[in-house]
């Protein structure tokens, strides 16, 4: 199974390397892969650096702005193999979509359809009787049962943030 990790944004510079905005909690990581999946193709990493949030590789073929620009919009990503350890109360993404989602009455939501980062915030996408989003906030006290393949969320804080698509 593979995790995505990042997405190149743009070229940068005219040396074949690119900007891409983390998709990760450690963005660190880049630079202790030697290879990474770019758009399904493994390519050599040559350089990695962190500047203003973003991260900038360079890779080996990768070696002007025209190649660079061939690369942007494509996603990166890991084995999961390749993953960090994740703690007693985290998770990856990838587990998430796929659950039933319950809210803490045991009222069921639906299936968790997607998550898409918008800079700041992951916005749920939940798919049952009604389409609803809702972006992850830590008050919402979510927990995951990998087991059930289930996410419980509080009904509450639920109510506040939501918004249901009509």
């Amino acid at each position: 199974m593979k995790l995505t990790i990042g997405e190149i944004v743009k070229a940068q510079g005219i040396k074949g390397e690119v900007k891409v905005r983390p998709l990760t909690d450690d963005p660190a990581q880049f630079g202790r892969h030697r290879s990474l999946l770019v758009g399904g193709c493994p390519l050599k990493v040559r350089g990695a650096s962190i500047r203003g949030g973003f991260v900038y590789l360079l890779f080996d073929g990768i070696a002007d702005r025209n190649a660079a620009e061939l690369l942007v919009g494509k996603r990166i990503e890991i084995d999961r193999e390749q993953a960090a350890p994740i703690g007693k109360d985290e998770y990856y993404i990838v587990d998430l979509v796929g659950c039933r989602v319950l809210l803490s009455d045991g009222t069921p939501l639906g299936v968790l359809d997607s998550v898409d980062n918008f800079g700041s915030a992951d916005i749920f996408t939940v798919k049952g009787d009604r389409t609803v989003r809702f972006p992850f906030l830590r008050r919402l006290g979510l927990s995951y049962d990998g087991q059930a393949k289930t996410v419980t969320i509080d009904k509450a804080r639920f109510e506040e943030v939501c918004c249901y698509e009509d």
